[in-house]
C-alpha cells in the first residue's frame, strides 16, 4: 500500500527537499539525515538534464544553488555531477523578515534521481515533484524519464509524483499506469484572473469565522481544491495544496472520492523564488488547523520540529 493515502490517523510528517535546516536542499545527505531523524517521508525535485537524466534539483539553472552556471537542460549529467552544491545559502525574507542565509558544513553533489530511489526507497516515502521547467515549460519528456526510472527502481509503491503542470502528469501516468500521480496547487495560481473575478460580489470563504469575503482568485481556487476538478480530469487520488487553500469541508469532500490530500509548506526556511511564505506558515496554530482538517501529510522545512509536535 503506498504510504501517501487517504483516512491517516494523523498527518504523515514530509521533509520538503529533505531537511534543509541540516543539510542543503535535494541532497542524498539530506535525504539520509530525514531517514536517520524517524522522518517517514521526503519531498524532492526532478528536472531533465541535456542528456535526459532526472536530476534532483529544484532550480531551472544552477547559479543559485551551486558554483556553476547555466541552465540545468543545457548541462548534461558529467557538466552537473562535477558541480557541487554552495556551503552558503540566501533565501528570501518570511512574512517580510529579514533574508535568510543557511550555512552547511560542506559542498554536496547532485543527486540523480535513481540514486535517490535506489538508497532510500525503502527507508521513507518519497513525493518526487516534477518542475515545470521554466522556460522550456512545453517540455514533458521529464515526466516520461521520471516514470522509466521509478518502475525501474521498483519503487511505485514507495513514491507519489506531483506536479503544477496537469500534462506532465498525464504522460508519467501513460508511461507508467501504475504511478499515483496528484496535481499541486498553488494560491496565488489564479491571480491572472483578479481583474474579472474582483469584479464580482464577494464569494465567501471558509478562512474567516465571521464569514468575510476574501479576493475571489483564491476562494475560486478553494472550490476547485474541493471539487477535485483536476483531479477528475486526470484519474488521480493524490492532491498536493498550499495550507492556506486547505479547509476541513475540501478534506473530507476530497476523502469521500478517495482523494489523499497533503499540504505545503510549513516552517518555511524561506523564500526561494519570487513567492515569500505568509506568516500563517510559521505559526503553530496553522498545523493544528491542518490536523483538525483531517489533511494526510504535511510537508515542511523544519521535519523535526513538525514531527515533535504531531
Amino acid at each position: 500500500m503506498n504510504a501517501f493515502a487517504a483516512g491517516a490517523p494523523r498527518p504523515m510528517v514530509v521533509g520538503h527537499r529533505g531537511v534543509p535546516r541540516l543539510h542543503q536542499e535535494n541532497t542524498l545527505a539530506g535525504f539520509r539525515r530525514a531517514a536517520a531523524l524517524g522522518i517517514p517521508a521526503i519531498e524532492l525535485d526532478v528536472v531533465l538534464s541535456a542528456d535526459g537524466v532526472p536530476v534532483v534539483f529544484h532550480d531551472a539553472d544552477v547559479d543559485r544553488l551551486t558554483d556553476g552556471r547555466g541552465a540545468v537542460a543545457d548541462l548534461t549529467w558529467d557538466q552537473l555531477a562535477r558541480l557541487r552544491i554552495k556551503t552558503e545559502l540566501a533565501y528570501g525574507a518570511v512574512g517580510g523578515g529579514a533574508p535568510v542565509v543557511m550555512r552547511y558544513a560542506r559542498p554536496e553533489p547532485i543527486a540523480r534521481l535513481d540514486e535517490v530511489l535506489a538508497e532510500l526507497a525503502g527507508r521513507v516515502a518519497i513525493n518526487v515533484e516534477i518542475k515545470i521547467g521554466l522556460p522550456r515549460w512545453w517540455r514533458t519528456d521529464v515526466a516520461a524519464r521520471t516514470a522509466e526510472v521509478i518502475a525501474a527502481a521498483g519503487a511505485t509503491d514507495a513514491v507519489i509524483v506531483t506536479s503544477f503542470d496537469p500534462r506532465k502528469l498525464a504522460v508519467a501516468r501513460r508511461v507508467h499506469p501504475a504511478l499515483r500521480v496528484g496535481f499541486c496547487f498553488d494560491d496565488t495560481m489564479l491571480d491572472f484572473t483578479r481583474p474579472v473575478l474582483d469584479r464580482l460580489a464577494p464569494w465567501r470563504s471558509w478562512r474567516s469565522p465571521e464569514h468575510a469575503a476574501r479576493a475571489n482568485p483564491h476562494v475560486a481556487l478553494e472550490r476547485l481544491l474541493g471539487a477535485d476538478v483536476v483531479g477528475r480530469l486526470l484519474g488521480t487520488r493524490v492532491v498536493g495544496a498550499e495550507h492556506t487553500l486547505v479547509g476541513a469541508a475540501a478534506v473530507a469532500a476530497l476523502h469521500a472520492r478517495g482523494v489523499a490530500v497533503g499540504a505545503h509548506t510549513l516552517f518555511p526556511l524561506g523564500a526561494s523564488g519570487r513567492k515569500h511564505p505568509s506568516l500563517s506558515a510559521s505559526a503553530p496554530a496553522e498545523v493544528a488547523r491542518l490536523v483538525a482538517a483531517g489533511v494526510d501529510w504535511i510537508e515542511t522545512d523544519d521535519p523535526e520540529r513538525l514531527l515533535a509536535m504531531l
